[in-house]
């Protein structure tokens, strides 16, 4: 009798085993493939400056100068500007760009609904709010009016205009390192809950993912040293 109940538990445990096995087997399996990190880039930045652009006329045409200083995006810029170190000042900028955002962008491409990384969604809305900013001319430590629209624009693209692009290289250069999939925006349980495509262990970036991230990051530290230097120099 004892032998019988222990050859049963035996075969118990090897079919559980088993079917653990089978269980991870069937649940970890490869992301869906995308386009190469430079087409994906492309369309996100794409996107990006037209939502940008269009933010920024609807700000200048429609809405009050000054709408957006009471955002948190405005707000972090203004404790950012009291600092009296250039150094400091720069290494904070840096922690900010580099070390929340950036990484959040990162983190949150982990998460994929359907073929959809969600790490874009950071970039995409910068775009809008970073418009309606430009737009309304809310920044926390400048003044719009006082640039001429030539210096305006290279101050612009070699500071915000850097960053944002720092932030789409981010954001496509991760695209990939999936980890969990949704297959539906608004329903995640049940049969809908996430499947797990791949383990923290597998993530790779390929070599033209790892030289993009790597332009990404001298993108931030260009655009922080830029801010700085601006803010010092006024």
């Amino acid at each position: 009798m004892v032998m019988v109940y222990s050859d049963q538990r035996k075969a118990g445990l090897i079919n559980y085993r088993y079917w653990r096995r089978t269980e991870m087997e069937t649940t970890i399996q490869e992301p869906p493939q995308t386009d190469s990190v430079f087409k994906r880039a492309m369309w996100l930045y794409g996107l990006h400056t037209v939502l940008s652009n269009g933010a920024y006329l609807l700000g200048f045409y429609f809405l009050p100068e000054g709408l957006m200083r009471g955002t948190p995006a405005v707000a972090v810029g203004g404790e950012v500007a009291k600092i009296s170190s250039f150094w400091s000042q720069l290494g904070l900028t840096l922690l900010i760009n580099l070390g929340m955002a950036a990484a959040f962008v990162v983190v949150v491409n982990l998460i994929r609904v359907r073929r959809f990384p969600l790490g874009y969604l950071y970039p995409i809305a910068m775009g809008v709010v970073g418009g309606l900013i430009s737009g309304t001319n809310s920044f926390a430590a400048s003044n719009l009016t006082h640039y001429n629209a030539w210096e305006g624009m290279a101050l612009g693209l070699s500071i915000g205009g850097l960053e944002m692009l720092g932030y789409v290289l981010a954001a496509a250069t991760t695209a990939n390192l999936t980890m969990y999939q949704y297959r539906s925006w608004w329903r995640w349980r049940g049969e809908w809950k996430p499947t797990k495509v791949r383990r923290f262990r597998d993530l790779r970036l390929t070599r033209s993912e790892m030289i993009t991230l790597a332009l990404a990051l001298l993108l931030f530290l260009v655009a922080a040293y830029r801010e700085t230097a601006m803010f010092f120099a006024a």
